[in-house]
């Protein structure tokens, strides 16, 4: 049966939201899974890392990550870290926004290394640290930063709902390119996600994701 939950974020009324109620043991092994995951990404991709460290030091002797706050469940706050893929500071001027790359243009703040980071998806990996904390899952809506989560409610209804479920490195959304840059379409994605979650489900969107970023990664690195 459908269990109503209501929440509410610092600002704005009560939303609800009909969800299947997550079974005890998906709940359980979503979190194994979870641990498992990242810890195993992170000493896996132990050399990758390093690689990638280098690579940006290299190309414009800057900051190797950078700190974002992200809205969690229930629109709570957390730091999320990322490989640098801009220049330093490139808010500084324009505040936060979603970049253009986003949208299918050009985004002119975006570094040599940095577009190379982004077209393979490697920029993410810091944010396993963030799943092994348990301020991630490794599959649910993608977190967005609270200024640009306050300009998109003004415009979609029901944007809060995604803070149902706890935000993830990918999602039904990610795994069929809807980013930021489309709320609207996003939004439909996310709250199918927080309706037909299961464990099951999770691991099918992570095996397409990880198809879709050796694919990403592979036409990458052949010059696509």
């Amino acid at each position: 049966m459908d269990s109503v939950l209501t929440a509410a974020g610092d600002v704005g009324e009560l939303v609800d939201i009909d969800i299947e109620p997550w079974d005890i043991q998906d709940y359980v092994l979503k979190r194994v899974f979870d641990v498992a995951f990242s810890a195993v990404g992170l000493i896996a991709l132990s050399p990758v890392i390093a690689a990638i460290a280098v690579g940006i030091k290299l190309d414009d002797g800057g900051s190797i990550l950078y700190r974002q706050e992200r809205t969690a469940v229930f629109g709570e706050t957390f730091d999320v870290y990322k490989f640098r893929s801009m220049v330093e500071n490139a808010e500084d001027a324009t505040g936060a926004k979603i970049s253009e790359e986003d949208a299918g243009g050009v985004d002119d703040r975006v570094t040599k290394m940095g577009r190379v980071l982004r077209q393979t998806h490697l920029d993410e990996i810091p944010q396993l640290w963030s799943v092994l904390k348990g301020d991630m899952s490794v599959v649910g809506p993608r977190p967005e930063r609270p200024s640009i989560d306050a300009d998109i409610q003004t415009g979609v209804t029901d944007w809060r709902k995604r803070w149902f479920v706890k935000p993830g490195l990918t999602g039904l959304a990610q795994v069929n390119d809807v980013t930021g840059a489309n709320p609207d379409e996003k939004l439909r994605y996310d709250l199918q996600y927080v309706k037909s979650q299961s464990f099951s489900y999770d691991l099918k969107l992570v095996v397409r994701q990880i198809w879709m970023v050796g694919a990403d990664a592979y036409d990458t690195f052949r010059g696509d």
